[in-house]
């Protein structure tokens, strides 16, 4: 089986291609131009394992949230390979993803947003529940020093509590475990808990 992951919604650009039982990955750090390097990305795993997109199985790819422009590159470049090999996409979360990553068990799962937003998602038994944009203040409400929260940012100025620092989460597990929930490429809908920065611009506000 193969099936190509995508992750554009961080601060890194990442993709792995899972190859039968071999997995690759190309990661670049404080990636701000996933348009210009994520297609030579993807090459670069596809000349590793020997094989072609024509024999992708799935392409996986986080639908969010996280970076708006990088959520819609992602998403654009999955279902354009999506579209052109008539293959399904496994949409994965991002605030799930870092949750599966963790050792601990998490009950918050927290991104950083812009300025003194957060993105957070309630967690049990690794999987994520809810999710929702919240402020610094609303957040350390709900924190003591025993919660355990996980994340892709390093967070230990930021809250008195436990904190997991995970600074890549992979995407090889949390694909395979989700095979059945692949969709067609028109079902596959971004997760934007933060409005666009022309949205605000013009009057309209985030959902709370």
């Amino acid at each position: 089986m193969n099936i190509l992951c995508l992750n554009t919604c961080l601060k890194q650009s990442y993709v792995c291609l899972i190859h039968d039982d071999k997995i690759v990955e190309n990661v670049i750090e404080d990636n701000v131009q996933h348009s210009i390097t994520l297609l030579k990305q993807i090459d670069s795993v596809f000349s590793e394992c020997n094989i072609s997109a024509q024999q992708l199985d799935y392409i996986a790819v986080c639908v969010g949230t996280g970076s708006f422009t990088g959520i819609r590159i992602g998403l654009a470049v999955a279902k354009g390979i999506a579209n052109a090999l008539n293959i399904k996409i496994i949409p994965i979360d991002t605030l799930s993803l870092i949750a599966y990553n963790t050792q601990n068990m998490c009950q918050y799962v927290v991104m950083k947003g812009v300025g003194n937003e957060y993105f957070l998602g309630n967690v049990v038994d690794k999987k994520v529940q809810s999710m929702r944009l919240t402020t610094k203040d609303e957040l350390d409400s709900l924190l003591t020093n025993d919660t355990i929260i996980c994340s892709c940012d390093n967070l230990t100025n930021d809250f008195n509590c436990k904190i997991e620092y995970i600074k890549m989460p992979k995407m090889n597990k949390i694909v395979l475990d989700n095979l059945d929930k692949a969709i067609d490429s028109n079902e596959v809908k971004p997760i934007y808990l933060r409005l666009s920065q022309a949205e605000l611009q013009k009057g309209l506000k985030n959902d709370s």
